[in-house]
């Protein structure tokens, strides 16, 4: 996927068709695909190699397409469908996302610029008012590509300090909300999700939801 054929269609476009054909085509082959969290199993690896070939060989074509926001990390919608959601999150010096789940979906991120890190926490337990203890702590740089799943973890993802930084985020399928934790006292709230701007065309006052209804019509 090379930047230089992105004159005719953009690079993300070709991202979006090879997992279409992954994600989406092949279902109707799949014996699994009455399992709504399921249907990218067996597909980990190729998911995870087609991430980390673009956020290796793509510096410059995915740039017209991402928006950064000053109060916190913007959500850049790039394409959405019935087996998967694909966004660009732009993150400023200072942002972080919260302690949050996926819904019982997966999740993959890749490092287009800038170097993260993912803190996992486990799931609450306990009566709320406990604060969260922290687990394993995972540094990526650029090219880097993560993966999560709520039986892995509940975990935040930040830039390393004093730096900013854009993530490819692939979820399968697609998270309209989840629960966000308060880490002092473990407490969950259920969140809907939006987003900034639409393959690279900021929301101005434009839903989450009819900007779903857009997509679903599709």
């Amino acid at each position: 996927m090379s930047s230089k054929s992105t004159s005719a269609v953009p690079a993300l476009d070709t991202l979006c068709r090879c997992l279409t054909e992954l994600l989406v085509d092949s279902r109707d082959l799949e014996p699994q695909r009455g399992d709504p969290a399921a249907h990218a199993t067996g597909h980990g690896k190729e998911v995870a190699d087609l991430l980390r070939a673009f956020a290796s060989k793509e510096e410059e074509s995915w740039r017209p397409w991402a928006h950064f926001v000053p109060e916190r990390y913007a959500r850049n919608l790039v394409y959405r469908c019935a087996g998967f959601e694909l966004l660009l999150l732009c993150w400023g010096e200072g942002h972080t996302s919260p302690i949050h789940d996926h819904s019982g979906q997966e999740c993959w991120m890749a490092i287009l610029e800038g170097e993260f890190d993912e803190v996992h926490y486990s799931e609450p337990e306990g009566p709320e008012g406990v604060p969260m203890g922290t687990g394993r702590v995972r540094r990526f740089q650029a090219g880097n590509v993560a993966y999560i799943h709520d039986d892995i973890a509940l975990h935040l993802i930040r830039p390393t300090p004093g730096t900013r930084g854009v993530t490819l985020h692939l979820y399968a399928d697609a998270i309209d909300a989840c629960r966000v934790f308060d880490p002092a006292t473990g407490r969950a709230t259920q969140c809907e999700v939006g987003y900034h701007s639409v393959r690279g065309v900021p929301c101005a006052d434009r839903s989450a939801d009819a900007i779903r209804a857009e997509w679903a019509a599709r």
